[in-house]
């Protein structure tokens, strides 16, 4: 007899693998900003579509860079009010790091037998 397929043991397993970055905001929450992989679809696109805004532009317009940072960061946040509260008085250079961590964080693993 074959074993039934929990559905939250495989949502459980598909959370470690695709992981969050958990930022604790000086308020005291513990938010956790998301993987990609993990939003559901229209929020995923939506925050690719930011991402490559952000990659084509460089660094070159830091004012119209910020609200597409922060607009990535409440998109990927689990608690986006306490994320919104957190920046509200950040730096540029604050959500570039923080979004650095994030993405190095929630990278996809490497598909086994790839050569990257």
């Amino acid at each position: 007899m074959t074993d039934v397929l929990s559905c939250a043991d495989l949502m459980a397993e598909t959370a470690t693998e695709y992981a969050s970055l958990p930022l604790a905001t000086r308020a005291g929450a513990d938010v956790h900003l998301r993987n990609l992989l993990m939003l559901p679809p229209e929020r995923m696109k939506t925050a690719r579509v930011l991402l490559n805004a952000f990659a084509d532009s460089g660094v070159s317009d830091l004012d119209a860079l910020m609200p597409q940072l922060r607009d990535l960061l409440l998109l990927v946040a689990d608690q986006p009010e306490a994320m919104k509260a957190e920046m509200a008085d950040w730096p540029i250079g604050m959500y570039v790091r923080v979004i650095g961590r994030w993405q190095d964080v929630t990278q996809a693993p490497e598909a086994p037998g790839s050569d990257g």
